[in-house]
């Protein structure tokens, strides 16, 4: 029982002093991302990476997270993504 307690003990330790996966302090623009971004700090694979971008330049950018719902993120991915990217959405050239 006890060798269970130190055991339970250092496995909190350990967590404890775990870097953090989100990143939220410093966000990176998904409309400017780049396929390292989205590997290094979302851990998404290359491909999905890549189906991100490919979508965020077939739409000319990003205006808000509805824009990514064709990709069927699952819940993870999405709140990953949402943790450690913006979208500012595109300014208009109109000069209104």
């Amino acid at each position: 029982m006890k060798r269970l307690a130190s055991v339970f003990v250092l496995a909190l330790i350990l967590l404890a002093n775990a870097p953090a996966f989100a990143n939220s302090a410093n966000p990176f623009e998904l409309n400017n991302a780049t396929v390292e971004d989205l590997t290094t700090r979302c851990f998404f694979s290359e491909e999905l990476a890549y189906k991100i971008l490919d979508l965020r330049d077939s739409m000319g950018g990003f205006q808000s997270w509805d824009d990514l719902k064709e990709l069927k993120l699952d819940a993870g991915q999405e709140s990953i993504l949402k943790s450690e990217a913006t979208i500012s959405g595109i300014q208009a050239d109109c000069g209104c």
